[in-house]
């Protein structure tokens, strides 16, 4: 006799699949990748981490990164995937000196030049600035969190009364913004802005790596006490 074809319905069929996802997210859930990598459940339905598929290709040479090694890659995820591959000695691995290589800046390499001593002593007033204007577009555009409006708010009325540094609340935002992404910071400002990273060394006075809230308004020129505002 013929074997019968068994109908699953429909409600059947996502209530498995909604099970097979959670087995998934909970076995993937204590597993730790790499950049470059991720969680896949092996043929003994165990978690490990293998190296990324595919990478999307970004088209936008913005995104590109260029590596200390000074070799170029379409994204970071395209770096970090040739990395796993010559970790895992996996036979796409081209360029077995990448496991030791990092990202140094985004955009395709190209010569930086040499930041002078004179563009390394202007470097902060055009930075300060910068980074007022960059605040008020965000405002205006109303791109910017809610909880910095305040910031603009004062510092607009600081640049009508002539205050003479207005831009402090804008030093500020910057800071609060990115003292968990320094180093992103630096990879996308470098290709466009050389004296980024000296400017930073510079600003490191105990030389940790780490920019403090005091090294950061020191190095722009706000006095002490004004470092962190109130109401943050």
């Amino acid at each position: 006799a013929e074997s019968e074809v068994k109908y699953v319905p429909n409600e059947e069929l996502k209530i498995v699949n909604e099970q097979l996802i959670n087995d998934f997210q909970d076995r993937c859930a204590s597993t730790k990748c790499r950049d470059g990598e991720t969680c896949i459940l092996n043929k003994d339905g165990d978690a490990e981490c293998a190296c990324v598929a595919q990478c999307e290709d970004p088209k936008d040479e913005r995104l590109m990164v260029c590596t200390k090694a000074n070799h170029t890659y379409t994204s970071d995820c395209e770096f970090y995937q040739m990395q796993c591959w010559c970790r895992r000695n996996d036979e796409r691995c081209t360029r077995q000196e990448a496991v030791s290589d990092s990202i140094d800046y985004f955009g395709r390499c190209q010569n930086l030049g040499i930041c002078t001593a004179f563009e390394l002593e202007v470097f902060p007033k055009r930075m300060t600035t910068w980074l007022g204007e960059i605040l008020d577009a965000l405002f205006v555009r109303k791109d910017l969190d809610a909880k910095y409006e305040v910031l603009v708010n004062e510092a607009r009325k600081m640049k009508l009364s002539n205050t003479e540094k207005w831009w402090r609340n804008a030093v500020l935002w910057e800071f609060f913004r990115l003292i968990m992404e320094i180093a992103r910071f630096v990879r996308s400002l470098k290709v466009l802005e050389h004296c980024i990273q000296p400017f930073l060394n510079h600003c490191d006075t105990d030389n940790d790596n780490k920019i403090s809230s005091e090294e950061w308004g020191t190095c722009l020129g706000l006095e002490k006490g004004n470092y962190t505002p109130a109401y943050f």
